[in-house]
């Protein structure tokens, strides 16, 4: 089964099947380290049953800014952690991927020294 997200607004992903989104995603950030932890992050919530879609949309955007915080020259772990941080409070609420996603978060946040 196929699924599309009707988004508005500045999104990478707008009328996109998921797997589409996660290929551009790692196509994008393939030099990122843990890139593959990010990636399985927006799986999970473009594929939320639980979260609206608006929260889809805002979730996303913060994944492809921490990836792009952490994707230059010289990364910018602090805004990295402090999005990650706002991302873990955000999905709390949703029940089917609270548990999956806290775990990639602490991955995450853990390799950047938190």
């Amino acid at each position: 089964m196929v699924e599309n997200f009707n988004f508005h607004g500045q999104t990478t992903f707008i009328n996109r099947p998921v797997n589409t989104v996660i290929q551009d995603f790692q196509n994008t950030h393939s030099a990122l380290p843990g890139q593959e932890h990010l990636a399985e992050l927006l799986r999970l919530v473009l594929s939320s049953s639980d979260l609206p879609d608006q929260d889809k949309e805002e979730a996303a955007n913060v994944i492809q800014g921490v990836a792009v915080d952490l994707d230059r020259a010289e990364p910018d772990e602090a805004a990295a952690k402090t999005k990650l941080e706002m991302l873990r409070t955000g999905l709390t609420h949703a029940a089917d991927i609270a548990g999956p996603a806290s775990t990639i978060l602490t991955s995450i946040l853990g390799a950047l020294g938190t």
